[in-house]
């Protein structure tokens, strides 16, 4: 149950710290895609730039992923 907690933890530190320097290079998060998108729908896809997108849909669920494996592989050394 610790476990989870840690990685979790760990998971939520990195989103936040991540989100507060991509911001600073003008890419678009999720907190502003969201609002983006309840207001155009698909249509937002193309309002917002390419980098965004694959901050989005790529390199940030992949870093997310990446953030858990090594909390993961951190809690197991202990």
């Amino acid at each position: 149950m610790f476990k989870i907690y840690f990685c979790g933890l760990a998971v939520l530190l990195y989103a936040i710290i991540a989100n507060i320097l991509i911001k600073n290079f003008g890419i678009i998060t999720w907190y502003d895609f969201g609002s983006i998108f309840l207001v155009s729908g698909l249509q937002s896809l193309t309002q917002i730039n390419f980098f965004s997108i694959c901050w989005l849909f790529f390199v940030y669920p992949l870093t997310l992923g990446l953030a858990y494996f090594y909390a993961d592989k951190f809690y197991n050394l202990f």
